[in-house]
């Protein structure tokens, strides 16, 4: 699997190091730390090839390619990964309240920022 070195500081709650943002790296990682998505990143895979070969637009492979990236940047961080989980839940349960919602989207956003940034987006 190609990919780039663990970050500076990164321990051991890094699974794997991010991997390039080709389909066959980030299928390799997600095979690695999530075996029961292959499924599915087969299946959007296909369905992203399909719509960039109808419309002849190339971005539905860069958004499939982002979505994936942006997967395996959270889930290669067990911790990271429950976090958002957790907040996810939070920010969706009608009990919670607007002071709960709130910080919990600000975790959810924080994560995302930081997987942005693995990947070169942020």
């Amino acid at each position: 699997m190609s990919a780039q070195p663990v970050e500076p500081g990164e321990g051991s709650d890094v699974l794997i190091p991010q991997p390039a943002m080709t389909r066959e790296a980030l299928r390799e990682a997600v095979r690695h730390i999530r075996p029961l998505n292959l499924a599915q990143y087969d299946r959007e895979l296909g369905e992203a090839f399909d719509q960039a070969v109808r419309t002849g637009s190339i971005g539905w492979m860069r958004t499939f390619l982002i979505k994936w990236a942006m997967f395996v940047a959270v889930e290669r961080r067990p911790a990271r990964a429950a976090a958002l989980r957790v907040a996810e839940q939070v920010a969706d349960d009608p009990s919670s309240s607007d002071e709960q919602v709130l910080d919990a989207q600000r975790e959810i956003a924080g994560i995302l920022a930081a997987a942005e940034k693995e990947i070169g987006l942020g």
